[in-house]
């Protein structure tokens, strides 16, 4: 479906890249300005900026709300942007662009991304929300329980490297310090329990800058794909590792997957959990697939 898109909210978050994002903002807006958009750019720090800024622009009814960003800025728009006809638009600026890898979005042009934006075709994806603890959050990408959740809090709290280098080293000092848990994972109703290391909830198949975790993801069918990596020797999982990125990782022994539309997960002692790059909260986690939560201007397929 396209429209006519003239006047933007641009929620840009300068900090993004470790600040290395705002030239890149810059950029993307001057893009914007130059194929006749109408832009209003408005700046939030952190995920919860985002989430304030997003209710106040869908609000508004702009004809769409572009954000200038990586995944975690994303994040807090699409809360607001869930059930309403405003489309979000993406220039990405982040670290991984994982929501952008998903929609077949140009990485690295800003003129390429602002063409999409203009052109104005809206596609139709889903969500899902992630509950933890009493709170509940909607999420675009990958929810991560256990070793990839430590893995994303160790990356997001380095210093150095910056960019996606962060988490190859976050990850080999996580499975250097592993400690298997013992798992009771529901999938629609339906039991398995094993001892596991992570639990990757997927509504697209990546993180972390591309590894392809649910490989077998699709933005726009209505279900979640889960990823189970059973406990092995540190060893094996330091060779299992590159794999992910290449999604081949699911075909190895221990590694096991799954759909549904709701998804439960427990453990024997409290595991860490995240989405969309933001550590959340810990299990007991539930996860609820929202389809054609949100629209997306995406290029045409």
């Amino acid at each position: 479906m396209s429209a006519a898109i003239t006047e933007i909210v641009a929620l840009v978050n300068p900090r993004s890249r470790h600040g290395a994002g705002a030239a890149t903002a810059d950029a993307a807006v001057a893009a914007l300005r130059a194929r006749g958009l109408t832009v209003d750019v408005r700046s939030g720090m952190d995920a919860d900026d985002a989430r304030r800024i997003a209710a106040t622009a869908i609000a508004e009814g702009p004809d769409a709300l572009v954000v200038v960003g990586g995944d975690g800025t994303i994040a807090g728009a699409l809360e607001a942007a869930a059930g309403s006809s405003v489309p979000v638009g993406i220039m990405p600026a982040g670290t991984g662009n994982d929501h952008a890898r998903a929609l077949s979005l140009p990485l690295g042009d800003s003129d390429a991304a602002a063409d999409v934006v203009a052109a104005g075709h809206s596609r139709a994806v889903d969500l899902a929300r992630l509950t933890a603890g009493g709170r509940s959050m909607v999420f675009g990408t990958v929810a991560a329980v256990g070793l990839d959740a430590a893995v994303t809090e160790r990356a997001v709290a380095m210093r150095w490297p910056q960019g996606q280098a962060r988490y190859p080293l976050a990850a080999i000092a996580e499975i250097a310090r592993l400690t298997p848990r013992r798992v009771r994972l529901t999938v629609d109703g339906e039991h398995h329990e094993l001892d596991a290391i992570l639990v990757a909830v997927g509504n697209t198949p990546s993180y972390g800058g591309g590894m392809r975790i649910c490989p077998a993801a699709s933005i726009d069918d209505g279900r979640l794909d889960i990823t189970v990596v059973e406990h092995t020797s540190r060893a094996r999982l330091l060779r299992l590792f590159p794999t992910i990125y290449r999604g081949t990782h699911v075909r190895h022994d221990g590694v096991h997957t799954f759909t549904g539309a709701s998804i439960t997960v427990e453990s024997s002692d409290v595991l860490p959990v995240s989405a969309d790059g933001e550590v959340f909260g810990t299990t007991p986690v539930t996860v609820e697939v929202l389809p054609a939560a949100v629209q997306f201007l995406a290029p045409e397929v």
